[in-house]
C-alpha cells in the first residue's frame, strides 16, 4: 500500500477526520487473520498486529503479506478502502518482515478433535 515501507499502519481515524467505531476494530481484523494455538489460544498473525497508537487503535501490516497470502491482504485492502481509514508507512526494510511461524489464511482453524471453531 506504501511504496518502499515494509509495513504500514491503518489508524483509528477515517479520511475525514473521524475516529473510527467501533473501538474494536483492530482486535476484530486480526483475529480475521489469526490461527488457533495448540493450546487453544488465539495466535495473531506475524502479518497483522493490533496495537493502540496515540491512545487509538491501530494494526500495523507487513506488507509481505501481499506476497505470503495475497487473500488475506485483499480482506485488509478492502476494509481500509471500505471503511475509509487512514494508513501512514510504519518501519522500512526488514526491521518489519514477518519473522513468525504464523500462516495467515491457510491453516486450518477450527480444533482437529470437536471440528468447533
Amino acid at each position: 500500500m506504501i511504496p518502499g515501507a515494509s509495513e504500514f499502519v491503518i489508524q483509528g481515524m477515517t479520511l475525514e477526520g473521524d475516529v473510527f467505531q467501533p473501538s474494536g476494530w483492530a482486535v476484530g481484523l486480526c483475529n480475521m487473520l489469526a490461527t488457533t494455538g495448540p493450546d487453544g489460544r488465539m495466535l495473531f498473525s506475524s502479518y497483522a498486529r493490533p496495537m493502540t497508537i496515540e491512545g487509538l487503535p491501530a494494526v500495523v501490516v507487513r506488507t509481505s503479506l501481499q506476497r505470503v497470502d495475497p487473500a488475506a491482504y485483499e480482506i485488509v485492502r478492502q476494509f481500509v478502502t471500505e471503511h475509509r481509514l487512514k494508513i501512514r508507512p510504519g518501519r522500512e526494510g526488514h526491521a518489519g518482515e514477518a519473522t513468525g511461524p504464523y500462516p495467515v489464511l491457510g491453516k486450518e482453524r477450527r480444533k482437529p478433535r470437536t471440528g468447533g471453531w
